[in-house]
Formats: structure tokens, C-alpha cells, sequence
């Protein structure tokens, strides 16, 4: 896959994972505690304890899986959280399900939860874009 940047695995008590992957220009470095690639899925799929985050965005959540042939990121959790790293642009978000999209778009699903400017909205899906957290339609 060419999307791959570099894999590391590091061993400690608990096995630790780092990956980094390219999704529309952006390259985001995933944290997780288990790495999974399937090739005939072309998927990668990250396991317990994901630390996600690129130039824009920091994600805390359970688990992920990256489709290489459709470009997205899947990101699910007990409420996976995701906040901005630009004081520029600061918003936060939680949902069960977060999808990070080749076009830099976020989207939160179930459950969702987005602050931006003192705005507060809640809804079953909110879609945003991820450099500036402006809500999108």
C-alpha cells in the first residue's frame, strides 16, 4: 500500500503500535495497542487504546479501520472524543462513530456531540471540516 508511511512496533509489557497513513494530503499518525492488516479487505485495522492525530486534530477512541480503497478513516468507540490542536480553530467533538474522509471532512455519528465559537450542537450526524471545524451541510 502506498498510503503507508512506516510501521513500528515496539515492545514493552504491552505491545505498542505506531503507523502513520495519507488521507487527502494529510498525514495522520495512529497510536494503538494492536495492528491488524488485512490485504485482502485492504484495511488495516487498529485496536484498543488509539491515539489518532494530525496537523488539525487529536482522537482518543477505542478502535479504528482505515479502507485503503475508499480512502477513510473509521474511528469507533464508547464515545470516541476529538478536539482541535489549533488554538486558531479550537472545537471538540464526541460521538460513537467518527469518520475522517479523503476531502477533509469529519463526520460524528451516533450520539454526536460538537462545541465550536460557544456553539453546541447535538445530533445523530454532524459533519464538519477538520481545519476549521466549520459545520458543513
Amino acid at each position: 500500500m502506498k498510503n503507508l508511511i512506516f510501521l513500528t512496533f515496539i515492545f514493552t509489557f504491552n505491545a505498542s503500535a505506531n503507523l502513520a497513513i495519507n488521507i487527502s494530503n494529510n498525514d495522520i499518525f495512529i497510536q494503538s495497542e494492536k495492528i491488524e492488516i488485512l490485504k485482502e479487505k485492504n484495511e488495516i485495522h487498529f485496536i484498543k487504546k488509539l491515539k489518532i492525530k494530525n496537523d488539525y486534530i487529536v482522537i482518543s477512541a477505542d478502535s479504528a479501520i482505515y479502507n485503503n480503497n475508499d480512502k477513510v478513516l473509521n474511528i469507533s468507540g464508547n464515545l470516541a472524543e476529538i478536539t482541535s490542536s489549533s488554538s486558531n480553530s479550537p472545537f471538540a467533538g464526541k460521538a460513537k462513530n467518527i469518520y475522517l474522509f479523503n476531502d477533509n471532512s469529519i463526520e460524528l455519528s451516533g450520539d454526536a456531540y460538537f462545541e465550536n465559537d460557544g456553539i453546541k450542537f447535538k445530533s445523530s450526524s454532524i459533519k464538519f471540516n477538520q481545519q476549521n471545524g466549520k459545520v458543513l451541510n
